[in-house]
């Protein structure tokens, strides 16, 4: 029989607690250490943001609800950094308008970014959208760091960095994020954009080979090297084939979320308008020179308040706004449609293939004027840019058509109008694509079919479009000027402000309160 002794249970026991004892001394020295060999750092990461209030009437997006989120993260992680991966000076209707004599031109923009506390951005193709003075003073206003790794100014036959406040725009930045030790770690950015869009005054290095570059230049200096993008997807794949050290392309100018893991480099992208932010949390091990990235796509909705601030800054732009669609006799707010699938107004397809927002549009048109045959617009009148989803209300009229401008009924022969859908084509790719109505096809036989019928060089039709394609000064299309042209005749429209016809904007959303 096993007699139980107290003596030895006591004697094992207490040489059990010395043990845990010991073994949780060496876990919290292990643990004491290592946590003074991470560093982590956070970056709130949003792209192609045109709209400062949100969109779908206010449910998805506002710069005051990112910078509250901003807010929210920097408690959680005080390295903790708002990103901007280009396009946000334009497209925007309230940029269009004029402001002691002076257009916008995104102004709102700078001034609202500036209020959520933007750290870093990139050049997207549309910030050159605008005029050379209105870019130099909009990076001027910023109060945030603009990156250029590939983007420069040409002045006086010199390629030479914009410069910000007095200061050269830089190649990369080097940041230097500390845990609560006070152990840093040196993070390089790079900032990198497409040459889809440039004008005289800007110059562009070959991306690829900048960023290798750029890489090479700072690799001995940084801990990892992320970078903000503005380059289609397939376009940060192949640069994150060509410099594989990159460890994040945080992307931009694609305008739906996405994610991809190339080889050991992550890209995200955000929704446009900031429907939602990514926020990448970086956990880096100076000890191991491990790096941990937890990507998490965050919904821009009202789960998060308004930072007030921001907010404030909105709601001045706002009125500014409100109080010239008013006089125009608009009504931003109201709702007049659901719409039962995504309008597609993006400017990469709406500019080489019809899209339903193009044909929603013209059929909008043709409605203004009975009588018409055919009913065409340019797409560059289309600056959305985006998708619109949902409720449509009269400010998405204005935003996806921020020019408005008269419609025209005229007439003019067969001929001519082989001529202007022949230019239409040429265009492709460029504002002077043309969208129109499903009556009118292309037959590659047969060529041009308006109800199913061969269009005849000799005969007079009857049609409508925007005013900016009867002006003559779209690309390929000079000889379509009403006031020169002798072919264009019969030319008609109104100059009732409540007319259709007196603005596009306006016919679009009586045609989507008959729907």
């Amino acid at each position: 029989m096993k007699i139980f002794s107290f003596s030895n249970f006591s004697s094992h026991f207490v040489l059990l607690i010395f043990l845990l004892a010991f073994a949780g001394c060496r876990s919290s020295q292990t643990s004491s250490s290592d946590s003074e060999d991470i560093v982590k750092l956070t970056f709130l990461h949003i792209n192609d943001v045109y709209e400062i209030a949100g969109v779908s009437g206010g449910k998805y997006g506002n710069f005051a609800r990112v910078a509250q989120l901003k807010k929210e993260l920097l408690k959680e992680n005080p390295n903790t950094y708002l990103i901007l991966s280009g396009d946000f000076l334009n497209p925007s209707v309230l940029g269009t308008l004029k402001l002691n004599g002076k257009r916008i031109s995104g102004e709102q923009m700078i001034d609202v970014m500036n209020a959520a506390k933007m750290d870093f951005v990139t050049f997207g193709n549309h910030e050159f959208d605008l005029k050379e003075n209105e870019v130099l003073e909009r990076i001027n206003e910023s109060d945030f760091e603009w990156i250029a790794s590939n983007t420069f100014y040409y002045k006086d036959g010199k390629i030479q960095p914009f410069t910000r406040k007095g200061k050269k725009l830089p190649t990369y930045l080097t940041i230097e994020p500390k845990n609560p030790k006070g152990e840093s770690i040196k993070v390089g950015i790079l900032g990198i954009t497409t040459q889809y869009n440039q004008p005289d005054f800007v110059r562009y290095t070959d991306e690829y080979e900048t960023t290798k570059n750029v890489y090479q230049e700072i690799e001995s200096k940084t801990d990892f090297t992320v970078a903000l993008t503005h380059l289609l997807e397939n376009e940060d794949e192949k640069l994150a084939g060509i410099v594989p050290q990159l460890k994040l392309l945080m992307g931009g100018h694609d305008h739906e979320n996405m994610k991809f893991t190339y080889g050991k480099t992550i890209m995200a992208k955000a929704d446009a308008n900031a429907r939602t932010a990514y926020i990448h949390r970086l956990t880096y091990n100076k000890k191991t020179k491990e790096l941990k990235i937890d990507s998490e796509l965050k919904s821009i909705d009202s789960s998060i308040d308004y930072e007030p601030i921001t907010k404030a800054a909105i709601e001045k732009w706002n009125k500014i706004a409100d109080s010239v669609f008013n006089v125009q006799g608009f009504n931003p707010d109201r709702e007049i449609y659901k719409l039962k699938e995504p309008l597609e107004a993006r400017e990469s397809l709406i500019r080489s293939q019809q899209t339903n927002a193009g044909t929603l549009i013209v059929n909008a048109m043709a409605s203004a004027f009975p009588n018409t045959e055919l009913a065409i617009l340019g797409s560059g009148s289309v600056r959305l840019d985006d998708q619109l989803i949902g409720i449509v209300t009269e400010y998405d009229v204005l935003r996806m058509l921020p020019f408005g401008g008269k419609i025209y009924q005229f007439t003019t022969s067969g001929d001519i109008l082989i001529q202007y859908l022949d230019a239409g084509t040429k265009n492709k790719g460029s504002g002077g694509y043309l969208q129109y109505q499903e009556k009118l096809k292309f037959d590659a036989e047969k060529g041009w079919l308006l109800d199913g019928q061969k269009i005849n060089p000799k005969r007079q039709y009857t049609l409508v479009t925007n005013d900016y394609n009867l002006s003559g000064r779209e690309t390929n299309m000079e000889f379509m000027n009403m006031k020169t042209n002798k072919e264009i005749t019969n030319v008609i429209s109104s100059d009732d402000s409540k007319s259709p016809q007196s603005d596009i904007r306006k016919a679009v959303i009586v045609y989507l309160e008959q729907l």
